[in-house]
């Protein structure tokens, strides 16, 4: 596929390059003032925002540039993140120019536009945005009348297709921000969609029930387009087998479908995969955890869809080694280790907790969540721990951190600040102890800032 183009007929928009004052500052400037459903959740509002319509309209003020790129997409409530990152670094490897659409950023917009595992200059990033703003002031009328102007994610989504096609990517891995049926991503159309893990999640805007929950997620499936679907709680595959036959797409589940297995070897999951006859065997997940496995497995069938025979043992090895961690299960410092992890959801935490490497010294975990989280079911597993934890938070979305620790109702210490939080952590663990940084992305983010 290297060299692909757009379908006959779709054309580039022309446009002029920014002003020579415009800066990196101004487009985000531009970005920042826009709603952001991330920062600043609300139920009715998204509700009422949340529409393909002006996406659609955006990107075709641009000149469609999401069909010239051939593409992956990715729904899930937990662990697309991995498949994203990890599809597209194999499909790098393969000898494919990738883009990696992927959201939240930890610590600049620019994470999350990647061409070949790495992200999108300052220079580039602030093109791209100067040519969505553009394109948003050429929207008709009835369109913004009707739906408002794009929010922050359809805005930088938008800039991640305009990069992407402008910089003739031969494939392109996107990552679902909210949901999937309503989710600016949605407007594209895939040569493979992946669906993840399903957990309770957003439940004031995706539904209260997993099944409700499954039914938004399927929403990317597309007519005639293949699916790769990890395992999954019966009644969430029982919506997605539902939901497929509607769609009239072909779904493929890890297990049934398609053979996987795995084993654990220094806290890593070691797949093996057959697919469509072919076998790809001893191949070592990048990121630890038993739940990492079928992320894993379903990242290499999607290439495998993708690219059929021209996907080698050799490519997927080197993609998987070489795939970004960014805030999943990342160490960021030594003596004393400090890793960061975003998991936001009583089961991610589980996982990750499980996944913690050995250590000698003492165990402190740093935590602090959105308040719209299930705080009372990750501080549960915090106790099923021997760690010493501090409350901290991070953002405007986080729930204080004396507040964390009158949930917890054990022996703990709460720091507003994270910078005072890692510092203490610090002096608790010592040299030999382990530090884990974890509850959201934004604390991520903002941890790995210090480090």
């Amino acid at each position: 596929m290297p060299g692909s183009s757009a379908p006959e007929g779709h054309k580039q928009a022309p446009t002029a390059p920014p002003p020579q004052d415009w800066s990196i500052g101004d487009a985000l400037a531009w970005l920042n003032a826009k709603v952001n459903f991330e920062r600043q959740p609300n139920r009715d509002l998204a509700v009422r925002v949340l529409k393909l319509d002006r996406m659609r309209a955006l990107s075709a003020a641009l000149g469609d540039p999401h069909r010239a790129v051939p593409a992956i997409h990715v729904a899930g409530s937990k662990g697309k993140g991995s498949i994203t990152r990890m599809a597209a670094s194999v499909l790098t490897a393969a000898g494919m120019r990738t883009g990696a659409f992927t959201s939240p950023h930890l610590i600049a917009p620019n994470e999350r536009i990647a061409i070949d595992r790495q992200p999108i200059s300052d220079a580039d990033l602030a093109a791209a945005i100067w040519r969505v703003s553009q394109a948003e002031a050429t929207l008709p009328s009835d369109v913004t009348a009707r739906f408002g102007s794009p929010t922050y994610f359809e805005a930088i989504t938008a800039a991640a297709f305009d990069h992407f096609a402008r910089s003739l990517s031969d494939a392109a891995v996107y990552e679902v921000g909210l949901g999937g049926r309503l989710d600016s991503t949605n407007i594209v159309h895939p040569n493979v969609c992946v669906l993840a893990s399903i957990e309770l999640e957003h439940t004031d805007i995706l539904g209260h029930t997993l099944p409700e929950i499954a039914r938004e997620k399927a929403g990317i499936l597309k007519p005639g387009v293949p699916a790769i679907c990890t395992p999954q709680p019966p009644e969430v595959l029982d919506t997605f087998r539902e939901q497929a036959e509607i769609a009239n797409a072909p779904l493929l589940v890890l297990g049934s479908d398609i053979d996987f297995e795995h084993r654990m070897e220094s806290g890593h999951a070691v797949v093996d995969v057959t697919f469509d006859g072919r076998h790809f065997t001893s191949l070592r997940s990048p990121m630890p955890g038993a739940h990492q496995a079928a992320n894993t497995a379903a990242a290499i069938a999607a290439c495998a869809l993708m690219l059929g025979f021209r996907l080698t043992e050799t490519a997927i090895v080197e993609g998987l080694e070489r795939t970004p961690r960014d805030g999943r299960m990342e160490t960021i410092a030594t003596n004393p280790t400090l890793i960061i992890d975003g998991a936001h959801t009583p089961a991610s935490l589980r996982a990750t907790l499980a996944a913690l490497p050995a250590h000698d010294g003492s165990l402190v975990i740093v935590f602090g969540c959105a308040k719209d989280k299930d705080a009372a079911g990750m501080l549960d597993q915090l106790a099923k721990t021997s760690a010493k934890v501090i409350f901290t938070q991070a953002g405007p979305r986080s729930r204080p951190a004396e507040e964390l620790a009158a949930i917890y109702k054990r022996e703990s210490e709460s720091l507003a600040g994270p910078a005072q939080a890692i510092a203490r952590a610090r002096d608790i663990a010592g040299q030999s102890g382990l530090l884990l940084a974890c509850g959201s992305f934004m604390l991520a983010g903002a941890i790995k800032a210090l480090a």
